[in-house]
């Protein structure tokens, strides 16, 4: 341990002094606040991003790192042979092959100003890069192996995942459909799970995002909150800093990769996002040759697949993998899909060709689209730069300091010659392909609203108002109800209110069928034990918190009917498998019985789920508490390694919550309850003063292990408490940490 102590003090980044950099035509002043948030004042966006990349590497390389070989798909040069199906499974999406497309278009464009500002950037990276070969980070020391330089096709590595992370939910329901009709006819697989008329799907990969008007707030000016919910790991996903130079004054969450603010405020606006949660994926049965299996039907004919050969370098082996990815016109034919955090082979019989709408994007519009909205100073401005924006739609917030809110809705939705998307579609013919996307005014916009506050929680109907198809297969309903309960108040609502809402742990869904659950089984004839059970629950007020006994046996019973339900009829397999994004409507299962059995099921159910406690805690009820099973572990990549290793993770934490709070905790099904999924990032904003916003996000701002920043932020996130979002350079003084000076030579 301490030989892990005195190599990662060494790479610990000052935060004072003066340092010289050629790079640069001006004086930057980096003033570091209490909590490790760099606040850069620079005389040109290049200076500023040049910054920006000095201070990720030296805060974030190893995330930085690791996730362009993600990305590239050659995790197996660090890890050997534990990581060869995922870089097989990153080779077939191509993510890196769009990234290079697009630096290599952007590298053309010699007067482009986006292009002096990432390759500013860039340098900046390298800069860092550079430092670290002396003093490397922990995990990169530990790993032995040599640092490449950054390029500009990494930082697009960096912005295509994000979009693909923001579209691969619904993919592996077509599998899931296809599964289920094979196994048991369209009639019994469309009861199981609809096949005409989507279902509404546990997704963990959402957001909150709420704005009100001037005339329900306390304060007499818009309030504004939001909170992305993706992976709680360490290092934090997002990177928290404020850039201030001619022409940009914006502070808010960055992603390590990139020099843009993606979700925060300027001076004049501020925005969050949510996911749409729109279909932009589809596959497409492909038919082989039987006699050449290089080729496939398309429009009557045999036509050659085009074939790639890549070279997969595997730590430890002698040779190269030789790994042939085949494209159809439609997309490359994939052999894996992910599914809450794992990954799964699909089947050397089964060909199916990966069609997606960012295929068809372009990288470089939706940058100069975010960097549009860093500068955005009113709804027009905020409209024309998610224009740009041809990622998987999101449902952007918006409020500025005139008391103005609005929900838009940008990014790029397929329009289909044939299907829904809900199932796999023939790939045979060029009629089943995509017709257009949609265009920006298609999509759902409102601007001020009569009912004072605008909202979103990721649940969207089947269509746009102009019948446009966003999915068939749609986000729960339950937090967007509760944060609509919430938000219909007659009172004026406060900044205290927004963090109250943050914070909520209420249920909808438990308050939709636990009544009915309780009534289905009541009667004179059940134990003692039992009874005593339904009274607890009974009283339960539906709110999800990690102290509850309640919630913990609600959670239980539920996932012990799912399996009653549902394993006689889909086996074990999928039903584990597709546990977790849950397209299982109760409602519909419980038409599959009649009720006598429905009431057994139910009975046996909870009688299981109180077995499974008494087993586990021994029959210490004081120990049923939902914070003894949902517990929360920010896992850092490399704690598997060594028993020490374990050291570098942080956690584990009770906590409460699930997928249908607002406070989210959306755990893992195969691993009993773990939390995988969480408010990422929380911000609330009172536009009377942005000195009075608020910030949080679970771990800490450096990447570093051991240091002091680590990990010193977990505790307020927990608790839902945050530390201020400083903007004024007097309030950043009052609580400066260190002043760092970069001076041109």
């Amino acid at each position: 341990m301490e030989d892990f102590l005195k190599v990662a003090k060494k790479s610990f980044p000052s935060y004072e002094g003066s340092e010289a950099y050629q790079e640069i035509n001006g004086n930057v002043e980096v003033n570091w606040d209490n909590w490790g948030i760099p606040h850069i004042y620079a005389h040109s966006i290049e200076d500023a991003y040049f910054t920006v990349g000095l201070i990720h590497s030296q805060d974030r390389l190893w995330q930085m790192e690791s996730m362009r070989k993600l990305i590239s798909g050659r995790l197996s040069e660090i890890f050997g042979t534990e990581t060869i199906e995922s870089d097989k499974h990153y080779r077939t999406i191509g993510l890196y092959r769009i990234a290079k497309r697009f630096a290599d278009l952007l590298e053309l464009q010699t007067d482009s100003l986006l292009l002096d500002r990432f390759r500013a950037y860039v340098k900046g990276v390298n800069k860092g890069i550079l430092k670290a070969k002396q003093n490397p980070p922990l995990e990169i020391f530990a790993l032995e192996y040599t640092l490449e330089e950054w390029k500009l096709e990494d930082s697009f590595k960096i912005m295509a995942h994000i979009d693909w992370g923001l579209s691969n939910w619904n993919y592996p329901l077509e599998i899931l459909r296809e599964h289920l009709i094979t196994k048991l006819g369209r009639e019994e697989a469309n009861n199981i799970v609809s096949l005409y008329e989507g279902t509404n799907v546990r997704d963990g990969i959402g957001s909150n995002g709420w704005a009100i008007s001037p005339k329900k707030a306390k304060s007499n000016s818009a309030l504004f909150a939001n909170d992305p919910h993706l992976p709680l790991v360490v290092p934090a996903i997002w990177y928290l800093l404020h850039i201030k130079c001619p022409g940009l004054n914006v502070i808010g969450a960055t992603f390590p990769g990139l020099p843009i603010v993606i979700l925060g405020h300027n001076e004049n606006i501020a925005w969050g996002c949510t996911n749409v949660h729109a279909d932009t994926i589809d596959l497409f049965n492909i038919e082989l040759n039987p006699k050449d299996d290089e080729q496939y039907k398309y429009n009557h004919s045999w036509v050659d697949f085009k074939i790639i050969t890549e070279i997969i370098k595997v730590r430890g082996l002698e040779e190269n993998i030789d790994y042939k990815v085949y494209f159809s016109e439609f997309g490359p034919i994939i052999r894996h899909y992910e599914l809450d955090n794992h990954l799964y082979e699909i089947g050397a019989d089964l060909n199916y060709a990966l069609k997606w709408s960012s295929y068809e994007g372009n990288i470089i519009d939706t940058i100069e689209g975010f960097f549009c909205l860093n500068k955005a100073k009113n709804w027009n401005e905020f409209r024309d730069a998610l224009k740009k924006l041809t990622i998987n739609p999101q449902n952007f917030i918006y409020a500025d300091v005139r008391g103005n809110i609005g929900h838009q809705q940008a990014g790029r939705i397929p329009v289909r010659n044939y299907g829904d998307g809900a199932t796999i579609t023939p790939g045979i013919h060029e009629k089943f392909d995509w017709q257009r996307y949609s265009e920006f005014d298609e999509q759902f916009s409102v601007f001020n609203p009569e009912s004072e506050y605008v909202y979103s929680a990721n649940f969207n109907e089947n269509k746009a108002p102009n019948g446009l198809l966003l999915a068939q297969d749609r986000d729960d309903p339950y937090r967007q109800k509760r944060l609509k309960s919430l938000l219909k108040s007659t009172k004026k609502l406060s900044k205290k209110d927004f963090i109250n809402f943050q914070a909520d742990y209420y249920s909808e869904e438990a308050s939709e069928y636990l009544p009915y659950l309780i009534k289905m089984i009541k009667s004179e004839d059940l134990s003692n034990h039992i009874s005593e059970v339904l009274t607890l629950l009974d009283n339960w007020d539906y709110k999800l918190t990690n102290d509850t006994t309640a919630g913990t046996i609600y959670k239980l019973w539920i996932q012990e009917i799912l399996k009653a339900i549902l394993i006689p009829r889909i086996g074990k397999k999928l039903f584990l498998r597709f546990l977790g994004a849950r397209p299982f409507e109760l409602k519909k299962l419980f038409k599959l019985q009649k009720n006598r059995k429905l009431r057994d099921i139910f009975l046996k159910s909870l009688e299981n789920a109180v077995l499974y406690l008494n087993d586990k805690f021994n029959e210490n009820k004081e120990k049923w508490t939902w914070g003894n099973l949902h517990t929360l572990t920010l896992i850092h990549p490399l704690s598997t390694v060594s028993e020490e290793a374990r050291t570098l993770n942080i956690g584990p934490f009770k906590t409460g919550g699930d997928a249908y709070t607002l406070n989210n905790g959306y755990y893992d099904p195969l691993e009993r309850f773990k939390t995988i999924v969480g408010p990422s990032f929380r911000q609330i904003h009172d536009l009377s003063d942005w000195n009075k916003s608020l910030w949080i996000i679970p771990g800490g701002q450096s990447g570093l292990p051991f240091h002091q920043h680590y990990d010193d932020l977990i505790d307020f996130w927990l608790k839902v408490e945050y530390i201020p979002m400083l903007y004024d350079k007097k309030m950043i003084k009052e609580n400066l940490k260190g002043k760092m000076s970069l001076k041109p030579y």
